[in-house]
């Protein structure tokens, strides 16, 4: 797959070899942050597996990309997200957050990525969402630039956005004139997100994968993306687990929705949160259609699903019991909720 599939630059052996051992031995272990080499930025597989798993490679054909550059970028951003956007540097390239509406509802979940070339260099960044929020996305960030030195526009022919599913041996990070690749900030068992300049050749070793992987992966893990899962204005930043996703500061000051947010955050109590479910059998269910228990009572709304694996908004207090949803036939479908490993061990709390 050297033609279209991999990555955009060739590592020798040797170098690759030395990375290997450094790598951390768990997934669930950061790297220390003190470590001054970029490529130690994320987590890695465990070595005891008996057979290499190569990484899978997905083009993700429905994320697309918006670039704000300019001298007031990030002054411009920070008001309108979630987290912190001045935390982004050479060091740092990636940032999940999401931009809310005046009520604290999601409106766009939000990768960014970092290119300047260096410190000194004029700000711009890139911002990936669902393609299908990109012209909204670009009138609200006009809508509130007023007098801003920063310039909007779409990247969609200009980059391209892949996923690298995480195998025995993960990929390493890097920044070239060509892209970049990036441990994903949300939760580093998503793998790598990779943005390339289009017509890139790409070269690395792996096998290519599907949507239908990216997405099963995804929903196996609990992790909301895109309009299908997150949608627009319907649902609270905390709901989708923001704050576990290392999306949200709580210190950086005044944002667009922050009030709610923060207010939730320091007195409230989560009470549904989007949890992976499994169905017992693949099945058309409609998006925000009623989550039931056996006694018949509401508790949730079903997102979205690939094969058997989804995700739901679902109450916790009821995530422990056998769940139902109605397809259009009029016939239930039984799911399962899983907490996920990665949440903390009080999900109540955000």
């Amino acid at each position: 797959m050297a033609g279209r599939l991999g990555l955009c630059v060739r590592y020798s052996q040797m170098f690759l070899t030395k990375i290997h051992h450094l790598q951390t031995s768990s997934r669930n272990i950061r790297p220390s942050p003190t470590c001054q080499t970029k490529l130690l930025t994320r987590t890695f597989c465990s070595n005891t597996t008996a057979e290499d798993v190569k990484a899978k490679c997905v083009r993700l054909e429905e994320r697309s990309l918006v670039r704000v550059a300019g001298s007031d970028t990030i002054p411009f951003l920070q008001g309108l997200v979630t987290n912190d956007v001045t935390s982004l540097n050479t060091e740092n390239r990636a940032l999940y957050t999401m931009i809310l509406n005046v009520q604290g509802r999601v409106l766009y979940d939000i990768l960014m990525y970092n290119l300047q070339s260096n410190p000194d260099s004029p700000p711009s960044l890139l911002l990936e969402c669902d393609h299908t929020a990109v012209p909204s996305l670009i009138k609200l960030l006009k809508m509130y630039k007023i007098r801003k030195k920063v310039d909007i526009c779409s990247v969609a022919d200009e980059y391209t956005v892949w996923a690298l599913l995480p195998g025995t041996s993960d990929p390493p990070v890097f920044v070239s004139d060509t892209g970049l690749s990036v441990i994903d900030p949300r939760l580093p068992d998503l793998g790598n997100r990779v943005v390339l300049k289009s017509g890139t050749n790409l070269v690395f070793d792996c096998v290519e994968g599907t949507s239908e992987d990216y997405h099963t992966h995804r929903y196996q893990l609990g992790v909301g993306e895109g309009v299908n899962d997150l949608p627009t204005g319907n649902c609270t930043p905390l709901e989708c687990n923001l704050a576990f996703l290392n999306g949200v500061s709580f210190d950086k000051g005044c944002y667009v929705g922050q009030e709610l947010t923060a207010r939730t955050h320091h007195t409230g109590v989560i009470r549904k949160r989007l949890m992976p479910v499994t169905l017992d059998r693949p099945a058309s269910l409609e998006a925000g259609s009623t989550l039931t228990n056996e006694k018949g009572k509401n508790v949730g709304k079903f997102r979205h699903a690939q094969g058997v694996h989804g995700i739901a908004l679902v109450r916790l207090a009821h995530s422990q019991e056998k769940l139902y949803c109605k397809q259009d036939s009029g016939e239930e479908v039984g799911l399962k909720a899983e907490t996920p490993k990665w949440w903390p061990q009080d999900p109540q709390q955000a």
